[in-house]
């Protein structure tokens, strides 16, 4: 059955075992939000934002090799903040090949924290006229459970994370981190966790929430009935909507690309990339995979048209096999990982699970998006002359960028736009 969706981000990273006093839940502190952003666009580590890209588009791929012809949408910002907090608790050959994996290989735990600090804060308050950008994290730590000072520090002052501590046998536990994800997406994600290990040392949750409204709306007058190829055999009915005027347009080798801006100030934008045809969608999201710059370098402005179908997505994975793929393999390995750096050993903390869910929502007015990791831990060419005509009616890669930063905040593959009208 194809996965269906609408949009929120959320990462969850859940560690134990781990033995501790019994009790409630136990809200230590929240990090403070200012009215705006104490950095600007050069504060950024342009290498960091590179990395990220990279990571979430290579995994991308990875799951559309694994799953072909099936819809896939991640948040190459959630996953890789997520993972990169935890890679600051990592130590030895775990960390390194956690590092290596997320394209941080040379960077230390305090200047990866540095870079997500300015990033995430300056992505939390980008937003404005017409975009909202969110973007929280939280450790959940079990009550008598010692985790290391700096660990904890670094989570809370450079990731943004408000620490509680908790009783993960307490079902006012899991209660709380719902509505905890619940608050972080907008409403949009009730339920992230049916359950809590009651023996659990560590949770941590990083959430992506993404709301723009389309800096020139799709009339709806002119949404009509149409057909989307999921195939070459097969076509589903789609609400097709249609726009023209001048769009950044880019036709390359292989495919062409079309940016549609959110906000009176165009603070971020959906790339639509649309292979051509008889080009199957895995050789793009290679190229991709290989050059992510091709979703944020400029294009150039272009009279046209497009049509794209509204879009109703939601997606979940299970990310470990994809991840080992990637080269991070002593994190899964209960006697040889190494997480000393996050807390006192014995006992041996290592990742058993790790898995993602994305929703998006497209309409005539902007788009909603989301996404959730949860990783859980155990112990032990040339432009053409005349206005281009872009029908979206086929399977497509999509988007969306925060514009000054180029960060990737979601991309994935549409196969079945899923809307049902």
């Amino acid at each position: 059955m194809r996965k269906k969706a609408i949009g929120l981000g959320l990462a969850a990273l859940l560690i134990f075992p781990g033995c501790g006093k019994q009790g409630g839940t136990e809200k230590m502190d929240d990090p403070r939000e200012p009215e705006k952003s104490a950095y600007t666009v050069n504060d950024v580590d342009p290498s960091l934002v590179q990395a990220s890209n990279g990571f979430g588009m290579t995994l991308a791929e990875k799951l559309m090799a694994e799953h072909p012809g099936e819809n896939v949408m991640l948040s190459p910002l959630s996953l890789s903040a997520a993972l990169a907090l935890a890679a600051t608790g990592a130590a030895g050959g775990t960390g390194e090949e956690m590092r290596a994996a997320l394209g941080l290989d040379g960077k230390s735990s305090d200047e990866i924290g540095a870079g997500y600090r300015v990033l995430v804060d300056l992505l939390s308050h980008s937003g404005g006229d017409g975009v909202e950008i969110n973007v929280a994290s939280s450790l959940w730590l079990k009550e008598g459970k010692p985790f290391l000072e700096a660990f904890v520090d670094r989570s809370r002052d450079d990731f943004g994370a408000t620490v509680r501590r908790v009783n993960f046998a307490d079902p006012q536990t899991l209660q709380a981190i719902n509505e905890w994800t619940e608050d972080a997406t907008g409403g949009r994600i009730k339920r992230m966790l049916p359950s809590v290990e009651a023996e659990a040392a560590l949770y941590v949750l990083n959430a992506v929430y993404f709301n723009g409204a389309w800096t020139k709306p799709f009339n709806a007058k002119a949404t009509a009935d149409g057909s989307f190829h999921v195939s070459d055999s097969e076509t589903v009915p789609v609400q097709m909507m249609s726009s023209g005027g001048y769009f950044q347009y880019a036709k390359k080798d292989g495919y062409e690309a079309v940016r549609l801006p959110y906000g009176k100030r165009e603070a971020a934008y959906m790339a639509i990339v649309l292979p051509d045809k008889g080009v199957p969608v895995s050789e793009l999201s290679a190229k991709l995979a290989a050059d992510p710059q091709r979703l944020t370098e400029e294009y150039e402005a272009r009279q046209g048209r497009i049509e794209m179908p509204k879009l109703r997505l939601e997606y979940d994975a299970d990310l470990e096999a994809a991840l080992r793929d990637s080269g991070i393999k002593l994190a899964f390995e209960p006697s040889r990982s190494d997480f000393s750096a996050m807390a006192p050993e014995p006992p041996n903390l290592f990742i058993s699970r790790v898995t993602h869910r994305t929703a998006l929502s497209v309409d005539e007015e902007g788009t909603e998006a989301a996404a959730a990791t949860a990783l859980e831990m155990l112990a032990g060419a040339a432009p053409p002359d005349q206005p281009f005509q872009l029908t979206v009616d086929r399977p497509f890669i999509a988007a969306i960028v925060d514009r000054d930063t180029g960060c990737i905040l979601f991309a994935g593959a549409v196969f079945d736009p899923g809307d049902d009208g």
